[in-house]
């Protein structure tokens, strides 16, 4: 898959850049590098782009992520700072017994994340980008348990978003798919995604338990929907980065394309970090 080395190479600049202190100040009213994001991370979403290890219902089988959301410049238009990103991940299975090890993976990328504030804790997030999901492993097709197709969207996104000091956190919006392909391209262009994260107990100063859900609901699938719950434990840092322990139940349509449109019901047990 060649034409996903470009998105493999910037996750791995924006991963380590990301882990530096690099604000820069060029104008007045530009900021280069802002050191902190406007909205954080949706937590229980599948497709977030963040750094993630889970293991699925405590066997060999492990799901893995590797990503960031890396805010690129801040500006002041009209009044209002806004911050533009973007961010890429990549999402894939490992399933080490018999002769499928990789089953498959995800390569996520939006081009252009610009978060606006509206009025305190408020916002409202723009992002554009693509996605595209492959077999990684030919065994599965040697073996008969499955047939890889063409599966891809590009898309527009736009959400409302509340966050706040505690840890609180809502949000919803729709995703317009301009360009959807499965098998052959399809005119069923409309997801809608809601979800939210609450801190429930502070146990230390930096150590929380919270909870987090995300649902989706896909018209390319006769809307069918995906929920997600996760409890855990947060470890919390400046600049919204978080490490994650956390138990996570997933039912309703497998978000995997090449596997579409099957559903499936997991149990993971996975360390999280939001970069």
């Amino acid at each position: 898959m060649k034409h996903n080395l470009p998105v493999a190479a910037l996750l791995i600049f924006f991963s380590l850049f990301s882990l530096c202190e690099a604000q820069i100040t060029i104008f007045d009213h530009v900021r280069l590098f802002p050191d902190t994001q406007f909205v954080p991370t949706f937590p229980a979403d599948g497709n977030a782009h963040q750094m993630r290890i889970e293991t699925i219902e405590f066997t060999r089988t492990m799901r893995a992520s590797m990503g960031t959301l890396f805010p690129l410049l801040e500006f002041d238009l009209f009044g209002i700072t806004a911050q533009a990103g973007i961010g890429a991940s990549v999402h894939f299975e490992v399933r080490p017994m018999g002769q499928a090890h990789i089953v498959s993976d995800e390569y996520y990328i939006d081009y252009l994340i610009l978060d606006l504030p509206i009025v305190q804790h408020y916002f409202i997030r723009f992002a554009g980008g693509h996605t595209s999901h492959h077999l990684s492993d030919n065994w599965y097709e040697r073996l008969q348990l499955s047939t890889a197709f063409h599966y891809a969207r590009d898309y527009v996104k736009l959400f409302g978003v509340y966050s706040d000091q505690n840890g609180f956190l809502l949000y919803a919006g729709a995703n317009y798919g301009y360009i959807v392909t499965i098998k052959q391209r399809v005119a069923k262009p409309w997801n809608f995604q809601a979800g939210g994260e609450a801190e429930i107990v502070k146990i230390f100063d930096v150590l929380y338990l919270f909870y987090a859900f995300d649902g989706k609901i896909k018209q390319e699938a006769g809307f069918a929907a995906t929920m997600t719950h996760q409890l855990g434990a947060k470890f919390s840092a400046r600049n919204t980065r978080n490490l994650r322990i956390a138990f996570q139940y997933r039912h309703g349509l497998d978000e995997r394309g090449q596997f579409f449109p099957q559903h499936r019901t997991v149990s993971t047990f996975g360390i999280y970090f939001d970069m």
